[in-house]
């Protein structure tokens, strides 16, 4: 499969606002709905909260995404985006892992 670098394909647009509206909002049973069965386990409530709670404030003042390109790593897909806020402060570097459909890996560093 050939992939565009200017834009993901769609399902991967709609997984990653999912997971940044239940970011924005600490609405963790969203932030489940993207997942495969590792992600859903792997990623806690609390470290859900840990990451969520200090990005909730910055993200509702306004945020934007620019995406970087994906990459091919095993049977994951990889996509990568930078992640900036209204207040011009500090950014973040989104890395959003698929397989298939599902999310199966969620970085925001």
């Amino acid at each position: 499969m050939i992939m565009n670098s200017t834009n993901p394909p769609e399902n991967v647009i709609n997984c990653l606002q999912t997971i940044l509206d239940a970011t924005a909002t600490g609405n963790y049973d969203l932030f489940l709905t993207v997942g495969d069965s590792n992600y859903r386990t792997d990623i806690t409530k609390e470290i859900f909260d840990q990451v969520s709670s200090p990005l909730i404030p910055r993200m509702s003042e306004g945020y934007t995404t620019t995406y970087f390109g994906d990459l091919k790593q095993g049977e994951t897909q990889t996509y990568l985006w930078k992640l900036s806020f209204a207040d011009d402060g500090y950014e973040f570097i989104v890395r959003m892992g698929m397989i298939g459909d599902k999310v199966n890996l969620i970085w925001i560093t």
